[in-house]
């Protein structure tokens, strides 16, 4: 019996400057703490590009989020009044208007999106969250050895979950949706390095009252053991 797909061994190194990567074990995105690169593994290796944001200060941890810039085209989307009431008049079908429906106008925005590039059963929800905050990257000083773990969601994923952050962002509006249909387009995908700090139960966000409680985060014992003790 023959197997096509035999398992290979591939060096975690990084394909710049050739020093060991660090990840935890389902991690397919990696950071050279050496020379600054980032890769994504898929196929092979491939650069991604990061940037760090929100340094914060000691016992600051580094986790990957995805920052996806896409094109938003929405197709439909009803709103409705909080309440509406209509008279009965026997059986007949009531308009939108009677039933406090409204339809919007079709609309294309460019948007951005950031949320986990780890595993967590709060990514939509935090992506929505953190689609009302700015997050710029900071200026890091040079010399300064950083470390990045528990980048378990590939590129693939990371554009699925944009367009489910993006009907999260449409629900999340201040009126009551009805329905909305609407696609994205990615223009762009890459790494964010936000800095976080453990705190008792959650990875709090630096600058933000945005925390994952550790019990959503699937590696987050893993992630802790990672960096040693605080």
């Amino acid at each position: 019996m023959s197997y096509t797909d035999d398992p290979v061994l591939i060096p975690l190194r990084c394909r710049n400057c050739g020093d060991d990567l660090d990840g935890l074990s389902g991690d397919v995105i990696f950071y050279c703490g050496n020379c600054g690169r980032c890769w994504l593994f898929g196929e092979g290796f491939s650069p991604v590009r990061i940037e760090f944001l929100r340094p914060g200060g000691p016992g600051t941890l580094f986790l990957p989020f995805w920052k996806v810039d896409v094109t938003v085209s929405v197709y439909q989307r009803i709103s409705r009044r909080e309440s509406s009431s209509s008279i009965v008049e026997g059986f007949r079908e009531y308009s939108g208007r009677e039933r406090g429906l409204s339809e919007n106008e079709p609309e294309t925005r460019r948007d951005r999106f950031i949320f986990p590039a780890f595993s967590t059963s709060l990514v939509l929800s935090t992506g929505v969250r953190m689609h009302r905050e700015n997050f710029l990257p900071d200026k890091m000083e040079h010399g300064i050895p950083l470390k990045v773990v528990g980048g378990s969601v590939n590129l693939s994923d990371a554009k699925a979950l944009a367009r489910g952050v993006a009907v999260g962002v449409e629900v999340n509006r201040n009126d009551f949706l009805a329905c909305v249909d609407l696609d994205i387009q990615v223009v762009s995908a890459d790494v964010y390095a936000i800095g976080c700090m453990p705190e008792e139960h959650v990875f709090r966000i630096n600058g933000s009252d945005i925390g994952l409680p550790l019990s959503a985060v699937r590696d987050s014992d893993e992630i802790l053991r990672s960096v040693g003790p605080r």
